[in-house]
């Protein structure tokens, strides 16, 4: 899995605060960002075997949240030091978004203007 860039957040166009409106966006490597405006449930499978490894589990958790809005203030906070992350939240990332998926992938739906999936009830 391509790596992301530490600064991962950005406002949103229309954002009126500077930091309770961040969004997690992947804006590098191109690859990765075609996966995550892909809409392709499929990546989101993908991602979640990555949580399992050292290499990649902050860029898959980077681009779990950018794809799912979940998470995303966790993402923020940990942006300027992914190895707190690692070793904080890190250890039970697969778990957490796996038992996640599990119970609302049947509800998932891609919304195309915010590149986003969401839960439909």
């Amino acid at each position: 899995m391509p790596s992301v860039w530490n600064d991962v957040t950005s406002r949103p166009p229309g954002a009126r605060t500077a930091i309770l409106e961040r969004r997690v966006k992947v804006t590098s490597p191109p690859e990765a960002v075609q996966l995550a405006a892909s809409g392709d449930p499929r990546v989101l499978d993908a991602l979640l075997s990555l949580l399992k490894n050292p290499s990649s589990d902050w860029a898959a958790a980077a681009m779990l949240a950018s794809m799912t809005g979940r998470e995303e203030k966790l993402i923020d906070t940990y942006q300027a030091n992914p190895e707190e992350w690692r070793r904080t939240l890190g250890p039970g990332a697969y778990e957490r978004w796996s038992r996640w998926l599990n119970g609302v992938r049947d509800r998932l739906v891609w919304d195309p203007g915010q590149q986003l999936f969401l839960e439909k009830k």
